[in-house]
């Protein structure tokens, strides 16, 4: 059996699936039960033992061998900076001033520096870096990254920084090396990855130490894997060098809800995803039946980031945004202030309206039904705030009381502006794109129109929502199933996931296989070409993945000639391999809804 549980602003979503036989086929698995319950942002622990309690009850627990979890911790940690100081060491060596990368509560500017060959040009000074160790002690820091700006083709320097550390009984909690976060160059957005990854780590230690007690004092031992932002996932033991991979997942669970229980693949549409929560709508983007990722790395509190990432939006308007009236107008959002008013709720949200226009009942998803008059109350209090002028048009189509519109032309107000809202936003997405590079899971592509056909939904306002936004937009509308639990299931179903960067220089007779810590001179007798260089990306990703069967893709290749004095010295070759992100089935039950 699998687990999946994703932690969402307003609900923590849950599945339990079945497979029948164990061999994976796509119709091979079943949902045995579902669970939502309301997350709790003071104690995110609570949230998820709470769902994977009501899961699994009544469920032999030896049966569960795989659980995935999709969790807001580090996203909630970084966005309220609910964190400790973090230090930043630097190791910039020539070139622009290194002032503007001080994004640390204290930084250290070491004068060593390795150049873009990976060869060291200039020795650290030890005593420049004990001294700056003890500036960070003396501010009270207690993690720190350390950040070279060419570590990753000699990491040599980050390491004795780190061997000085260790050696000398410092004080620091967290120590993060750059050069093991990502192997792409672009050293400023290594510096702003790294402070994060220190940033969280802290509390991410805490949350695998809750995640093995919970899990130890219910008898289950299965594998246990977190969600990261590109769609796959990490071990559980493995996350904690790099949590920072675990920021913006709620997005990233949409997403993969759309590639399990969707045939955006076998139909190779172009689409736009709506998961439409609470708290927010995240809007993802499929060309051709493939997921869209972020050019360079998604960007963390507005930072630009090494961290690879799905491309996503979101915007903060969800069923239970906030309601009032400023200035005569509706203002929807941003803010969340508790569940509808027909749920008990302090203020007006949209969920209220669409209970008014008869777009929901009762919903099993609440502790408790919907309180139609509670709803009609609370909207009424707005009626009178309005100035018509504002919204003279739908008056006078309603026929409605200039001084004071009715409930019910007020809820249609609400959610036709709330749907408003969200196609201007589509349409600002797509325009944007338009003549940029657009990465998907199998290529760069350039110069691309981008044109979706479909409109895909999934939350629990979607079903209500989803017709009237598609045609907005002239898109067709298609509900997935399951939407309410969909961010859980493509949790449940994604598959492990990792990049492998290798770059050989013959001239220098250097080899670095960056995410492996593989730094070494080629050996005699070892020849490479870029075929060769191929090779080595594939095994030492299925090597990493430990899984010799895992299906390995090349994403990107490069190789150039090192020419002196019209002599060619030798070549060097880069090629990234990575473990394509995906489900690890399709389940293909439950209806489908096209309009």
């Amino acid at each position: 059996m699998i687990v999946g549980i994703d932690v969402g602003g307003t609900h923590t979503d849950g599945v339990l699936i079945k497979s029948k036989t164990g061999s994976r086929t796509e119709d091979d698995y079943e949902i045995l039960s579902t669970s939502k319950v309301v997350t709790d942002q003071v104690d995110l622990m609570s949230s998820i033992v709470n769902a994977l309690d009501n899961l699994i009850s009544g469920e032999e627990n030896k049966e569960i061998k795989r659980i995935v979890l999709s969790t807001t911790l580090a996203t909630n940690a970084i966005l309220e900076e609910k964190y400790d100081p973090v230090g930043l060491i630097l190791i910039p060596g020539p070139g622009r001033n290194p002032e503007y990368l001080k994004y640390g509560d204290e930084n250290l500017i070491l004068s060593g520096y390795i150049n873009h060959r990976g060869q060291q040009e200039k020795s650290l000074d030890e005593d420049e870096v004990i001294k700056g160790l003890k500036q960070l002690e003396a501010h009270d820091i207690k993690n720190v990254a350390v950040i070279g700006k060419f570590s990753i083709r000699n990491p040599k320097q980050e390491e004795k920084v780190i061997e000085i550390i260790n050696n000398n009984s410092y004080s620091f909690q967290v120590v993060t090396a750059g050069h093991q976060l990502s192997g792409r160059l672009n050293f400023p957005r290594r510096v702003v990855t790294a402070y994060f990854n220190s940033a969280v780590t802290p509390i991410h230690q805490d949350f695998i130490k809750a995640i093995k007690e919970a899990l130890k004092a219910r008898k289950i031992k299965a594998e246990v894997f977190l969600l990261k932002c590109d769609g796959g996932t990490i071990p559980l033991e493995k996350s904690v060098r790099v949590p920072v991979q675990t920021v913006n997942l709620g997005p990233a669970a949409s997403i993969m809800g759309v590639m399990t229980l969707g045939q955006l693949g076998q139909q190779k549409k172009t689409a736009v995803s709506l998961d439409i929560g609470g708290t927010t709508t995240d809007i993802g983007l499929f060309i051709d039946g493939e997921p869209v990722f972020m050019p360079e790395g998604i960007d963390i509190n507005g930072l630009p980031t090494l961290v690879r990432g799905l491309y996503s939006v979101s915007i903060p308007l969800g069923g239970d945004s906030q309601i009032s009236v400023e200035k005569g107008c509706l203002q929807i959002g941003p803010q969340r202030s508790g569940p509808a008013a027909a749920c008990g709720g302090p203020a007006p949200t949209p969920t209220d309206a669409l209970l008014i226009l008869g777009y929901i009942g009762d919903d099993q998803d609440y502790e408790k039904g919907f309180d139609l008059e509670a709803a009609r109350q609370s909207l009424s209090s707005l009626s009178t705030k309005l100035n018509p002028l504002e919204y003279e048009g739908y008056l006078r189509r309603a026929g409605a009381d200039r001084d004071k519109p009715s409930v019910d032309v007020l809820a249609e107000i609400i959610i036709d502006q709330m749907t408003d809202t969200i196609v201007r936003k589509i349409r600002e997405i797509i325009h944007s794109l338009e003549n940029k590079p657009v990465y998907t899971i199998s290529e760069l592509l350039n110069g691309l129109t981008i044109k979706p056909q479909v409109l895909l939904g999934m939350g629990g306002p979607a079903k209500a929502l989803l017709k009237r936004l598609a045609k907005k937009l002239q898109y067709q509308a298609e509900l997935i199933p399951y939407a309410k639990v969909a961010n859980a299931i493509g949790a449940a179903f994604a598959r492990p996931t990792l990049g492998t960067t290798v770059r050989v220089d013959t001239a220098t007779a250097y080899l670095d296989i960056v995410e492996a810590g593989v730094h070494r001179q080629i050996r005699d007798g070892e020849v490479f070409n870029i075929d060769k260089a191929e090779e080595l990306a594939i095994d030492w990703t299925k090597k990493r993945a430990e899984n010799s069967k895992t299906v390995v893709e090349i994403t990107d290749k490069e190789s150039f000639n090192v020419i002196r004095g019209f002599r060619t010295l030798g070549e060097i070759m880069e090629v990234k391999a990575q473990i394509k992100p995906g489900p690890i089935a399709r389940l293909q039950r439950g209806e489908r809804n096209y309009e």
